[in-house]
């Protein structure tokens, strides 16, 4: 048993901890260069790092809403109101939406799936997701339906 054990142990290898030193050793070198290129200015200086250096700031504060136009695009304007700016959408926009494609009631897109051919579960499941209706409200739907459709032939 004891060999066992010591088989084992000796099998185990270098690669684990060769892969540390790997690791240790690359960390080490990309500090040294941090390090490096800190010390010989390479890299900008930060406020308060390095006592007598400054750092000139390349922009000044403005404000961003004082000059500027009101915006507009596709989503409305900007205007302030109460001291806020806020989106305003236009009435007299065209949303492109044409009013002849209201969506179908249950009964008409029972109708259409009927027509179709369409499977009885797949009927079920459709009117389920399109009209956020009970499996039971779906499966009475469709049989109104069809005995509506028996009625009239």
């Amino acid at each position: 048993m004891h060999m066992t054990i010591a088989a084992a142990e000796a099998s185990r290898g270098w690669g684990g901890p060769a892969a540390l030193g790997i690791a240790l050793a690359a960390f080490l070198i990309v500090m040294g260069i941090v390090e490096h290129r800190k010390a010989s200015g390479a890299l900008s200086p930060n406020e308060g790092d390095t006592p007598g250096v400054r750092v000139n700031r390349q922009v000044s504060e403005v404000s961003d809403t004082d000059d500027t136009e009101p915006d507009t695009g596709w989503w409305g304007r900007i205007a302030t109101v109460g001291g806020r700016r806020v989106r305003v959408v236009d009435e007299d926009l065209d949303n492109d939406v044409d009013e002849d494609d209201e969506p179908l009631t249950i009964e008409e897109t029972i109708e259409e799936l009927l027509d179709r051919d369409v499977p009885y579960a797949r009927i079920v499941e459709q009117v389920m997701d399109e009209h956020e209706v009970s499996e039971s409200t779906a499966k009475r739907r469709i049989r109104d339906t069809r005995a509506a459709r028996i009625a009239q032939a």
